[in-house]
């Protein structure tokens, strides 16, 4: 497959709105908004690398492209991670049972609106937008970091929330757009380990559901089958599931 100049990655974004698995990840990377890569067959193929690693395949894919992908990127020395995602199941079968591959599931939500009870937020924290004053404070795995290349073009181009304990300021949880398209926003959340059990990951998450919301978009989630605890918050702020993914990785 050959690598796209990002000077036509506009050209790309109807075959990233029409990707089966999910649209924001491919959108964030064809509009412009966030970092990644695409790749082209020349036949009808497009790949949508996002910079955080997710990978997204759109179009008519052949035996010969996922071959290739299975040299070039799932079993290769990447310059980052890379997890290929999708919904096909002729993609799947083509991978399963290959010895380098892992092969997990993943849980697609969507939101269902403004929900009767809303998280209440404990009386021992504050609530802040992200700034440029304390983003730097923010600790943990998802974080903007982990799909924004540029602080900057977060900043710019994202958006989020953060929890501070009243006690110290100390850093307490995040919740913040991971991947922003035009029509949805999909929402990552940390907390740290030392200020879990007070109900900051739902409060953030449908604090930001609440703007995604007023800018017109829909809020959308996803997590990995076994990660109960994103599964209970996804479900506690109005989310529900949609579909199932497969996730192919190198072990």
């Amino acid at each position: 497959m050959n690598k796209v100049d990002r000077n036509r990655y506009k050209e790309y974004i109807k075959c990233a709105n029409e990707c089966p698995a999910n649209r924001v990840y491919p959108l964030s990377i064809a509009t412009g908004t966030q970092d990644g890569d695409i790749y082209v067959d020349g036949k009808g193929c497009v790949l949508f690398w996002h910079y955080c690693g997710f990978a997204y395949i759109s179009g008519d894919v052949s035996t010969d492209v996922l071959e290739e992908v299975y040299r070039s990127f799932l079993v290769s020395d990447t310059e980052r991670r890379f997890l290929l995602i999708t919904d096909l199941k002729s993609v799947s079968d083509y991978y399963s049972g290959r010895d380098l591959l892992r092969v997990d599931k993943r849980i697609e939500y969507t939101h269902g609106g403004i929900i009767e009870k809303q998280p209440e937020l404990d009386a021992g924290f504050v609530i802040e937008r992200i700034t440029a004053v304390n983003i730097g404070v923010i600790q943990g795995r998802i974080t903007p970091s982990f799909s924004w290349k540029d602080r900057d073009v977060f900043l710019r181009n994202g958006f989020g929330f953060m929890a501070r304990s009243k006690e110290d300021g100390s850093f307490a949880a995040v919740a913040f757009s991971s991947a922003v398209g035009p029509e949805e926003v999909d929402i990552g959340v940390e907390t740290a380990e030392t200020h879990r059990h007070h109900g900051l990951a739902s409060y953030l998450a449908y604090k930001m559901c609440e703007e995604i919301m007023r800018q017109g978009r829909r809020p959308v989630w996803a997590h990995a089958e076994t990660n109960t605890g994103s599964q209970k918050t996804a479900l506690s702020v109005g989310f529900k599931p949609i579909g199932i993914n497969t996730v192919i990785q190198k072990k």
